[in-house]
């Protein structure tokens, strides 16, 4: 049985409902955790909402492919009106970006949000998982280096937090409860559990693929069945900033 647990919202600021959907699961709900991304419209919504919950753990969500850089001029990730190139443009996992403007980019976004938080994220992941490519390693490590940061597990890229962790995404059209409690009986220290939940907005059914399944995210983590099996099994709830106490 998992030993301690984390349940990240991924998308924070990405729309009004996206933000308040995530601070209702964390109110109310067994979420612990969400990432924020810097470049929307409800980023600074999204930063005054989770100043009202101090124990709520706020990573960074990097963005490459969603709206605009932070920084402007980069042109190896950007279209022709300086937006982010789509994540159909990384669908073979390759990139010809430039290391150098994905690393000010990146370091851009982190930097903003030590600004408008007034602390360190508590950990690095990205929307689409886009840190994830192999192409980009090399600059996710600077960036963990240079701020200590633990960041969400990839076969390319480990640190010395992700060694003790696993990770389950928690994603698709047909979710339900047993799908958490089942991945919660594998052996493991600490396990993270990615989610997406969401009010549906017209924003959100509009820019995002995925949409109409956050509603159902919501109801599940914040149903009474779920917190009671984490509780009947004595699982802790906790953020990132506890795991890099532990290691």
């Amino acid at each position: 049985m998992v030993k301690k647990l984390i349940i990240n919202a991924d998308d924070f600021g990405m729309t009004e409902g996206v933000t308040k959907g995530i601070i209702d699961c964390y109110a109310d709900g067994v979420l612990t955790s969400t990432t924020l991304l810097m470049n929307m419209k409800y980023t600074k919504f999204a930063i005054e909402e989770a100043k009202k919950h101090p124990l709520l753990g706020v990573g960074i969500h990097l963005a490459l492919t969603i709206g605009r850089p932070i920084i402007e001029g980069a042109k190896s990730f950007t279209d022709s009106k300086g937006d982010f190139l789509p994540l159909t443009f990384y669908s073979n996992l390759e990139s010809n970006i430039d290391p150098e403007e994905l690393y000010v980019e990146w370091r851009a976004q982190i930097e903003k949000f030590i600004e408008l938080a007034g602390k360190l994220p508590t950990h690095i992941d990205s929307h689409h998982h886009i840190h994830m490519i192999p192409a980009h390693r090399d600059v996710v490590i600077r960036l963990t280096k240079e701020y200590d940061l633990p960041v969400r597990q990839s076969e390319e890229i480990l640190n010395t937090y992700e060694r003790v962790m696993s990770v389950v995404d928690f994603y698709g059209d047909d979710l339900n409860l047993n799908i958490i409690t089942d991945e919660l009986q594998a052996d493991s220290e600490i396990m993270e559990i990615v989610c997406h939940p969401a009010y549906l907005d017209q924003e959100v059914y509009n820019n995002s693929s995925y949409n109409i399944p956050r509603m159902k995210e919501m109801e599940i983590l914040r149903s009474a069945e779920l917190r009671e099996f984490i509780e009947a099994n004595k699982i802790e709830l906790i953020t990132f900033a506890d795991v890099k106490k532990l290691v």
